[in-house]
């Protein structure tokens, strides 16, 4: 029998190759199919019974297992048959009881080359392991079989293969960096962002990168998105170092003089100005320390709000309700507080408010001007906002 070449690849969108040809995963209706073969094809060692496969995958469905198992059987290797006619019981056997791939039809499968790629990285010199790493993560387009990604069986494959492939892009930027290799550094961290977006390190490597490339303008940019998404998801900031790099990305490399007059129009704010100024907490938090140093010397009134959307009933709210009512706030917020203060989102549900040369009792009536405001407008809303309102603590000598 003439020798068929199938190329699998179970991570990221999973497909079935065959020289030019190719069968993805997309949509519900194949779903089951595709579980299926994800199934052979991880397990391609061996011979697996019908009960082990009806079990991990039919055995909640409602479904008649056995008669479920036979129809995606034949529907997965019709969808083989598509890239080569009798490809799907060529690729396909039963034999005692069992289901396994035959071993005359040649086949890869990217996840035995991500496996294979790392051990051989571990016994090869310093110079030729790089390479070996990079070309293992070029491999790594995706989580283990994203799509079936709440199944029980992929559950903890998944979970494996991206701490490995964490573990490997975090070993191999910065010995990019050390080759000062930096434009492959910033390629690598921005594909591992496109696997795992929440992963904070992977952030700073690609910040680290692109500050080598010369890159400032991106670098404060990748800062703002970084510190949004995980104030947003998670009600967290960035940390230390994620500050450190965005400040060394603020430092101007220009190290000619500057008149006068240029450091005034870099200042100045353009556009029309109105309302309260809206910030990042970061700089919220640089702002309130200047803020607390200069009371200690003036002694002015200058008082910190905090505000809290809570559900108005002991139902829990649905974090997209939440993201809503956040973004009107934040429009209401700089459209209803005077030029003078500032604002910066603090949690996933909180904003703090900076409001200057008022007294405590000034700051209490106008936070609750502008929530009676804001539930008006927003009457249906399944939040409601509270307060806590207290003065700038001044800074003292240690």
């Amino acid at each position: 029998m003439e020798e068929t070449s199938v190329k699998v690849c179970l991570f990221g969108d999973l497909s079935v190759s065959l020289g030019n040809n190719t069968v993805t995963c997309s949509g519900t209706r194949s779903k089951k199919v595709w579980d299926l073969l994800a199934y052979l094809f991880y397990h391609r060692g061996r011979s697996v019974t019908s009960d082990e496969i009806t079990s991990l995958l039919w055995s909640n469905t409602g479904e008649s297992p056995k008669n479920a198992m036979k129809t995606a059987l034949h529907r997965a290797r019709s969808l083989l048959d598509s890239l080569s006619d009798g490809l799907g019981h060529k690729v396909i056997l039963f034999k005692d009881g069992g289901y396994s791939l035959s071993p005359d039809v040649k086949i890869t499968v990217d996840v035995e080359e991500f496996d294979s790629l790392l051990r051989s990285a571990r016994d090869a010199s310093p110079d030729e392991a790089t390479d070996i790493y990079l070309r293992a993560i070029s491999i790594y387009t995706g989580d283990f079989a994203n799509i079936l990604s709440s199944e029980s069986w992929v559950i903890p494959i998944s979970a494996y293969y991206h701490n490995l492939y964490v573990i490997t892009v975090e070993k191999i930027v910065p010995k990019l960096e050390e080759a000062k290799r930096f434009k492959e550094g910033v390629d690598i961290a921005k594909a591992a962002l496109r696997v795992d977006p929440y992963h904070e390190h992977f952030y700073q490597l690609l910040m680290r990168c692109l500050l080598q490339t010369g890159a400032r303008d991106e670098v404060v940019t990748v800062y703002e998105e970084m510190s949004k998404l995980l104030l947003s998801t998670f009600g967290v900031m960035p940390d230390k170092e994620s500050r450190s790099l965005y400040r060394e990305a603020l430092k101007t490399v220009n190290i000619s003089t500057v008149s006068p007059d240029a450091v005034k129009e870099q200042l100045t704010e353009i556009g029309n100005i109105s309302g309260a100024l809206l910030c990042d907490y970061d700089f919220f938090r640089m702002m309130y320390q200047a803020k607390a140093r200069m009371i200690a010397r003036t002694g002015d009134a200058i008082h910190i709000a905090l505000l809290t959307l809570q559900s108005r009933t002991k139902s829990d709210i649905a974090q997209k309700s939440i993201e809503i009512a956040m973004d009107n706030l934040e429009k209401h917020l700089c459209a209803s507080l005077r030029k003078g203060d500032l604002i910066s989102r603090c949690s996933v549900s909180q904003f703090v408010i900076m409001l200057p040369q008022a007294n405590y009792e000034n700051s209490c009536a106008v936070c609750q001007r502008f929530i009676d405001s804001f539930e008006k407008k927003y009457s249906h809303s399944p939040l409601k906002i509270n307060y806590f309102v207290h003065s700038v603590t001044p800074s003292t000598d240690n």
